[in-house]
């Protein structure tokens, strides 16, 4: 397979509801608001830190004097301080990854984390390399779903294989629409989604067979 494969990063290669949660929970502290759990603030994640910030804050009794700013350089210093702290990859990633290498795919990573705190999770969890590119918030003007982030995780690649973006959310299955790229779905709970999707898979170590699938079953011409 000669795949470039563009990966999410939290809650497809990596868990950091934990780390995050933890984080998000100092500044509530601080504040002088309850914590939540991770379980809550996982719903929380998936539209970059911003967002993160804004919808844990109006969860917990609305943005303090209406002005985001503060909390969210908050939350940045809280959280980059140690951002491997309580994160993890899920089981299997760093095997598979490796023998998706072995087959002849290139890997980046396109994430709304800021691309700082992604490369060094990244790289401490020794999966950079195999992966070889980064697009993060920041890196850009725009975040997923602008396609703009997918094709310039892909053009880091030296690969001119069809480009497949897996991912665990609706952003990330839209992010590839945009951007014409087929769409693998990370589902450890095994629940089908309400979008659309080009494949799924709940077990890392499916995923090799999974888009063996669907390179036999799809003439994938799409380019980046």
């Amino acid at each position: 397979m000669n795949f470039r494969l563009i990966f999410d990063l939290d809650e497809t290669l990596i868990d950091s509801v934990p780390s995050l949660t933890a984080a998000a929970n100092v500044m509530l502290g601080e504040l002088g608001r309850a914590p939540v759990e991770p379980a809550r603030y996982k719903s929380f994640v998936g539209h970059g830190m911003r967002q993160q910030v804004k919808r844990v804050l109006e969860a917990t009794g609305g943005v303090p004097g209406g002005d985001l700013r503060p909390h969210l350089a908050r939350m940045i210093a809280i959280y980059g301080a140690d951002p491997l702290r309580g994160t993890g990859a899920y089981p299997g990633v760093s095997e598979t990854l490796h023998k998706l290498a072995e087959q002849g795919c290139q890997m980046a990573v396109c994430t709304q984390k800021p691309e700082a705190q992604a490369r060094q999770i990244l790289q401490g969890l020794h999966l950079m390399p195999p992966i070889q590119g980064l697009t993060g918030g920041g890196t850009l003007d725009v975040l997923k779903p602008d396609p703009a982030m997918l094709h310039h995780a892909a053009a880091q690649l030296s690969a001119d294989g069809p480009v497949v973006m897996v991912g665990d959310r609706d952003v990330d299955a839209q992010t590839a629409a945009n951007a014409g790229a087929r769409f693998v779905l990370f589902a450890p709970d095994g629940q089908q989604p309400a979008f659309a999707t080009d494949a799924t898979f709940s077990d890392w170590a499916d995923l090799p067979a999974v888009l063996s699938d669907l390179h036999a079953k799809s003439d994938l011409q799409v380019q980046t």
